[in-house]
């Protein structure tokens, strides 16, 4: 199962339409001012950038350089980006012209995840139904640990101190539990924890952290599992694929919509919109999502709707290209533009023609996988 299907089945293309522009509320004002970094509490290796302030709508966006490399993976962490291309991965700093280190992991790595101290790569061994995960430190490159583990790797996240894997298991005559697995590694060692068995055809979406569960998305349905030994505290029948952790809520992408709610009882605080698909970026006090034909923001706080935007002139949906940078939300369309939108408003900074597949931010800038060509672009 490769990304472009994962993308088909968690969301329901729309009718795209011209480009328009409805605001809820009054705008606030426009000026760049700087960031505060917060820690996250789940994972004190990843610092995330809250906005003190917001882009311009003047901004232009600078081209720092391009790259020939076609990417099939792609993870950031503070300046850096780890990417994997069909015949060696990278872990390259925005802006260097050549790598930093170049991971003697096989060729077929479709998953990576990299943060401050640590690169994983997801490989699939040929021939075969196992795959390897291994782990490489950032500062030498070199291999610190590796494993084996059965099925086809299709996520790697990493969740404080643990390393989350979803794995796909074909099925097979004299399989035994074939369909999705959850796994669970120790970060450092890669020594597993525990598996749990999910359902055949069911595709991992996004895996977040509260406290002692694990949430994590899926095709037609929510999972939480216990973080001690992966027994599945509830599976609710909410089409969610990427809920996001925010003050001891959930919020997330539930049945076309984008609610807060409680993981505990699974009682919505809050819904709003009603062609919601995709993964939710929280910006200070907003959080915008992507829909079918563009994007929504509303206050993370009440749910009230800030704006909402139509930027597909085609029918199509792209639900996780969607980053917050540089004060700007960067989002790509499946009609090849490039946006960026001041997020209290949700005005256009700019916009460009950009074939997008693959998109991380990084503190100096955004990378994308544009055709065969990787690009770091930054607001000038």
């Amino acid at each position: 199962m490769n990304r472009r299907q994962l993308l088909t089945l968690l969301a329901t293309a729309g009718t795209g339409g011209c480009l328009s522009f409805r605001e809820a509320g009054e705008a606030e004002p426009a000026t760049q001012t700087g960031f505060d970094t917060t820690v996250d509490s789940q994972d004190p290796q990843r610092a995330t950038s809250t906005p003190s302030g917001y882009a311009s709508t003047a901004a232009s966006v600078e081209t720092v350089q391009t790259l020939s490399m076609d990417i099939t993976a792609l993870s950031a962490a503070g300046p850096s980006y780890l990417v994997a291309t069909l015949d060696e991965i990278q872990l390259r700093d925005f802006g260097s012209a050549s790598p930093r280190n170049t991971l003697e992991a096989p060729v077929n790595s479709s998953v990576v995840e990299l943060t401050d101290s640590d690169c994983y790569v997801g490989s699939q061994i040929a021939g075969g139904d196992r795959s390897t995960i291994y782990r490489f430190d950032t500062e030498g490159g070199t291999l610190q640990a590796r494993t084996e583990i059965r099925g086809s790797v299709s996520k790697l996240t990493t969740a404080g101190d643990l390393l989350v894997c979803g794995t796909n298991r074909e099925s097979t005559e004299g399989a035994t539990q074939p369909g999705t697995h959850i796994t669970v590694f120790d970060r450092a060692s890669l020594d597993r924890q525990w598996t749990t068995a999910v359902g055949n055809g069911a595709i991992t979406g996004d895996v977040c952290r509260l406290d002692d569960a694990l949430h994590v998305g899926f095709t037609n349905f929510l999972v939480g599992f216990a973080v001690t030994d992966g027994t599945i505290r509830y599976r609710a029948p909410l089409n969610v694929g990427y809920p996001v952790a925010y003050q001891g809520d959930l919020v997330a992408d539930v049945d076309r919509k984008l609610r807060r709610f409680d993981p505990e009882t699974l009682a919505y605080d809050w819904s709003v919109g009603s062609e919601v698909a995709g993964r939710p970026v929280v910006v200070g006090e907003h959080v915008a999502v992507p829909t079918t034909d563009g994007l929504l923001c509303a206050t993370v706080a009440d749910g009230q709707q800030r704006w909402s935007r139509t930027l597909e002139s085609v029918s199509g949906f792209t639900p996780e290209l969607l980053v917050y940078q540089g004060g700007l939300l960067w989002y790509g369309t499946a009609a090849e533009e490039l946006y960026g939108l001041v997020p209290p408003s949700g005005e256009t900074a700019f916009s460009l023609s950009a074939d997008l597949s693959v998109i991380a931010a990084t503190t100096g800038g955004v990378v994308i996988d544009s055709g065969y060509e990787t690009l770091e672009l930054r607001v000038s």
